[in-house]
């Protein structure tokens, strides 16, 4: 893995159609471990835990048709993108390649720190509280609770990403509301 504490290292996060992350992985993957090109890096397609209320856990995508490209090769290679099936662009603009900004480089960090899947989280609340996360890549985090489901232990929360706001559900185990 690229040293993410290296200046010239940047993380991109490319738009790929939903359910094909792991296609368009697999096939840039090949691209990039082919020693004829001189570009390096690394994809992360980013999931989270989950659980049933019988008990059965899974993992779902976290941010869906999102897969990111950590590298330390400039914007102007990144032409090979194209070739993984369901490529639509590089965010978050059309017509310029960025790199993440500070934020959402903070993001996704955090989680890649735990193995590029969130772990059910630990986290009390209502509707429309903010929540502190207690464990996990999101520790001391918060968000808007945006819904609850009790029974299946799992919350809904909006949070800031890719300059908008993203809708994250979550299976929790212990959530401590923030004093206002």
């Amino acid at each position: 893995m690229i040293d993410s504490l290296d200046n010239k290292t940047r993380f991109y996060c490319i738009w790929v159609r939903t359910g094909q992350e792991e296609d368009f992985i697999k096939d840039i993957e090949k691209i990039l471990n082919d020693d004829a090109l001189p570009l390096k890096g690394k994809l992360y397609f980013l999931k989270k835990d989950m659980r049933l209320k019988n008990g059965k856990e899974y993992q779902d995508p976290f941010f869906s048709g999102y897969v990111f490209f950590e590298t330390q090769n400039p914007e102007d290679d990144f032409t090979f993108l194209k070739k993984g099936r369901g490529y639509i662009r590089i965010l978050p603009k059309k017509d310029e390649i960025q790199s993440l900004n500070t934020c959402d480089l903070g993001i996704v960090k955090s989680i890649i720190s735990f193995g590029s899947t969130i772990p059910i989280v630990h986290v009390n609340f209502d509707e429309n509280d903010r929540i502190k996360l207690l464990d996990g890549p999101f520790k001391n985090m918060s968000g808007k609770v945006t819904s609850v489901n009790r029974r299946n232990h799992r919350v809904n929360l909006s949070m800031e990403f890719m300059n908008g706001i993203k809708m994250v559900g979550l299976t929790y185990e212990e959530v401590e509301k923030m004093e206002d």
